[in-house]
């Protein structure tokens, strides 16, 4: 008997550093596991600023033809309008991180957010006791139950698990 094949829809995530490939392996392994949902690809673009994290997910995506293109960058350096509209032409939905990954983080768990990435940093190594990048950092604190009710009050979270999850997000 043959086997018949389903195409998934397919998914490219870049994050701007090792901490946000690691929480994205973790939430596609929480959301995509086991051949179900989208076929995520997640690139890692080894930070240098938010122009490099967009240049680099328009030079992935120009040669892979993915259904849906995503970034997680920080926000604590400004999105220039040159890569803000080449994101947007390019259809990459930008994710920003206030001030940085661990900013959101420490939203995630209803926690206070540190006015600059390094407080933000130092309160969740207090909180977490690790670094934060390897996605198994993530398994015991950052659980899907805990991801599924924070998505109600975290925005960023929302549309991050919306892609994850194929769901359209109208705005890009």
């Amino acid at each position: 008997m043959k086997k018949i094949r389903v195409k998934r829809s397919t998914l490219l995530f870049v994050g701007e550093g090792d901490c946000e490939v690691a929480f994205l392996a973790h939430i596609r392994n929480l959301f995509c596991s086991g051949g179900h949902g989208l076929k995520v690809t997640l690139r890692n673009a080894h930070g240098k600023g938010p122009e490099n994290v967009v240049k680099h997910a328009l030079a992935l995506s120009r040669s892979n033809g993915f259904d849906k293109k995503a970034c997680l960058l920080d926000t604590d350096l400004p999105w220039s309008i040159k890569s803000v509209s080449a994101a947007k032409k390019g259809k990459i939905h930008l994710i920003g991180s206030n001030p940085c990954l661990e900013g959101l983080l420490l939203n995630i768990l209803g926690e206070e957010i540190g006015v600059n990435s390094t407080m933000c940093k130092k309160t969740l190594q207090n909180i977490t006791g690790a670094k934060m990048t390897s996605k198994e950092n993530y398994e015991t604190i950052f659980t899907k139950a805990v991801l599924k009710h924070a998505r109600l009050n975290v925005k960023e979270l929302d549309v991050l698990l919306c892609l994850f999850e194929g769901i359209e997000i109208l705005a890009l």
